[in-house]
Formats: C-alpha cells, structure tokens, sequence
C-alpha cells in the first residue's frame, strides 16, 4: 500500500484520489478552504459522461442545467456567430461549488483523509525525487509530510508546482499572457419572465481587449467580464453599467460569486510528471484555451492518473513509470488542444478593429470560434494555411498571424512522434518539438 498526498481539492486531484483510495492505497488531501467554500462559486459546463469514464457514480442530488446555444458578438455587435451546444441530455451546466462537495463525499466514502484548512507550502525535495508536501494547519503550525507520491491539483499559481527544483524539469509558472483575469457573478434578476435560450458572449466590450459574456438564467443574470493579464475594478465597473443598459432586467444585488479569479488559458504544461509527483487539472493547464473549461478534462486526466498509479505496484512512483498518464492524457486531448491555444493566442493579439473586420468578412467563422472553443472537428494545417491566406491583403494582420501560428507545420508530428514509454532522449526530442509549436 502506498501513501499518496493530494495538494489542493480540484476535481482532477479528487478523482485520483477516489480511485487509488478504492484500491487501498492510503491517500490524504490538503486542501486550505473549508468544505462549504472549496471550488469556484459559480456554474461551468461538462459531458456527463465524464462521470462513467473515471469509475464514479453519477451523482443524483445535484441540479443540472441544460447548456444554451453561444452567440458571439463582434465590438461594434454589428455581426454575430452562434454555436449549437445545447440543450443535450449528455452535456449540462454544473455548480461547480456541488460538484466539488460531490467529490469529496465519494472521496470520504471510501477512506480517503480530508484535511480542511490546511495550506500547501510546497514540495519536499531530495536530489531526485519529490518526496512529500510541507503544510501548514489552522493552528499556524507547519509540517512536513512524506509520501511516495504527490499529486499536484492546487490550481494554476499551485505552490507545489511552483516550488519544484528546475532539475526536474516541470513548468514552474503560468504568465500572465497564458492567464485570463475574470470577474464573475450572479446579479439579482427582476423580471422573471425574460429568458434567452442562449448566453452571449462579446469581443472587447466596452473597448477592453478580452471577453465578457451575459447568461440569462430563470432566477439570475451569470455576468462575466475577463481580460488578459489584468482586470481594474473600473473596467468591471463599465462593463457592468453597459450590461445594465443592454439588459433591463439586471438588478444590483450580487447572489453569488463577485469575485476575481485567475484562470490558465493555455496548452497542457510540458512535462505532467517527475519522480514522486504528477500534476493534474489548473495546475497543469488543463483547459480549454478559449474559454478555461477544464472540468472534464481534470476529472478524465484524474482517472487516468489513478490507473497508472494503481499499476506501480512496488511503491516507487518514478518519471517512467508514470509517463503513460502523460502520454495518454496527450493523446486524448491535450495534443489537440495546442491548436486551440495557437487560435487563442491570435485572438488575443488582435484589437477591436481587427476582429470587427474579420467576423464581418467571414475570415472568421463559427468553425473558427468553434476550434477555439475545443471543438476541433477535422479541421486539418491545410485548413489553416486556407484562412491565413485570406487575410494576406490585409497586411497590418500578417505579423499577429505569422507570430501566433508559428510551429503549427509541427502538430501532427507531436501526436505521431509522442513515445509511449519513458526513454529520456525521445522524451526530451518531443519536448523540444512541443515547445516550438
């Protein structure tokens, strides 16, 4: 039996837990909040399927609302692009707040220690390995504790990830331009009676280069205004009084949230593993790059840890013999997810003026907007070299594109050329491949 320590209560961390606790393994979760405050204080979407594929049970009492069609508008709102995602009997708008409690329930009901209130200081290191976590509890004092494997799930700016030893070989930061800096809310709703079947979302609102989105809900307005790199209260404060003008029935109590988070829109981080440690869900980027949804992906790369994890029988949790949780996490989203991040990337580099006149020319489409959104359907290089042509006479676009989609020749090479077993020349050949895409 192995002693697993779990920094932080996200869902992908919880997941593996769950798992390697059911197979006996002695598992321990650290997690600084209480249990009524752990997770983000507002909904998120997810597949429902997500559930059968780690082994969980579906939970029951929980309320799910159904997902809304997305309508995206240019600055100048003169044009609009929709995306069909609902409703679905499959797909729906969880509490992200539920959803956690959900996970730490299961995670007790089959043994797993839950220490609340306490606050992850970082890793315990030898010369080659992770050997624990330092804590520290409600009562200030501090700890260290050791274990044979820790599993990083302490969010984007996690403190374990952050304090690794370059010689491992683990991303340590997430910048600012990977990050987008959102606040969101639920503002009192006055007129029950109005309703939208979808959820908006706008391009520079208000002028602010980023994106803000309006969801109106039976019994709430879901407000998000976010940028890259930094947010001021003032910009919140115009995007709110803009929304206010837009949509009557926007009251001016908040019922929930009202808060500012920092959420990774980015490619999966390099390297998920070392010896003794593996990171999973915010922690290691897993999102998807538009819009920062990563509850499925955390929850699916948590029960592929777990799996691996639960096949290293002799206690000794070593970079290659936890690598085919990386590879299989890759090669089930985070390679085709690099994409995504490139199309981000672009979007973000782009001003008002510029998306204005690539939505009202067409240059950009739902099935753009769509790939951004972690959609890829069978859109292919060809597909992309195809709309960077059509921006060509439009000469002030080419620098934005050409830095944004550089390396993008290499995508199918880091799918193809990803090697299924730990060896370090192949794996440092594919990192190099990785990090110039």
């Amino acid at each position: 039996m192995s002693r697993i320590l779990v920094a932080g209560a996200g869902h992908g961390g919880l997941t593996a837990a769950y798992n390697l606790a059911r197979a006996g393994h002695s598992v321990t979760v650290f997690e600084k909040e209480t249990y009524d405050a752990v997770g983000h204080d507002w909904h998120d979407g997810m597949w429902l399927g997500s559930f059968d594929l780690v082994g969980m049970p579906r939970p029951t009492d929980m309320v799910f609302r159904p997902n809304k069609d997305m309508v995206f508008y240019n600055p100048q709102k003169t044009t609009t692009l929709t995306l069909n995602f609902g409703p679905s009997p499959n797909t729906a708008f969880v509490d992200r707040r539920e959803l956690v409690q959900y996970l730490l329930r299961q995670c007790g009901s089959v043994g797993v220690e839950i220490r609340y209130k306490t606050e992850v200081l970082g890793c315990e290191c030898g010369p080659d390995r992770v050997r624990g976590l330092r804590v520290r509890g409600a009562d200030g004092k501090t700890e260290t504790l050791f274990g044979d494997l820790v599993i990083d799930a302490a969010g984007i700016d996690s403190p374990a990830r952050r304090s690794l030893p370059a010689r491992f070989g683990i991303t340590n930061e997430i910048h600012d331009e990977d990050a987008f800096i959102v606040y969101r809310a639920y503002y009192e709703k006055t007129d029950p009676n109005a309703l939208d079947p979808r959820y908006s979302v706008y391009f520079f609102h208000c002028g602010h280069p980023g994106m803000d989105w309006m969801i109106t809900e039976e019994d709430f307005m879901d407000v998000l205004v976010g940028k890259f790199g930094s947010l001021t209260q003032e910009e919140i404060d115009e995007s709110i009084a803009d929304f206010k003008k837009e949509y009557p029935c926007m009251g001016d109590a908040v019922l929930r949230g009202g808060y500012m988070s920092r959420i990774p829109l980015t490619r999966t981080i390099p390297t998920l593993v070392a010896n003794g440690y593996a990171a999973v869900g915010d922690s290691a980027g897993m999102t998807v790059p538009l819009n920062g949804c990563g509850i499925d992906l955390s929850l699916q790369a948590g029960g592929i840890l777990a799996s691996i994890a639960v096949g290293v029988t002799d206690g000794n949790y070593t970079k290659e013999k936890l690598w085919p949780y990386q590879q299989r996490y890759c090669l089930l989203h985070g390679n085709r997810l690099v994409l995504v991040a490139k199309l981000r990337a672009f979007l973000a580099s782009l001003n008002a003026r510029n998306v204005d006149f690539l939505m009202e020319s067409g240059i950009l489409s739902q099935t753009e907007i769509g790939m951004a959104s972690g959609n890829m359907g069978a859109v292919d290089f060809g597909y992309v070299m195809k709309k960077l042509r059509a921006i060509l006479p439009q000469k002030y676009l080419i620098p934005a594109a050409v830095k944004s989609m550089r390396g993008i020749r290499h995508l199918k090479k880091i799918t193809t050329r990803m090697p299924p077993e730990y060896r370090e020349d192949r794996v440092n050949k594919w990192l190099k491949l990785y990090n110039s895409i």
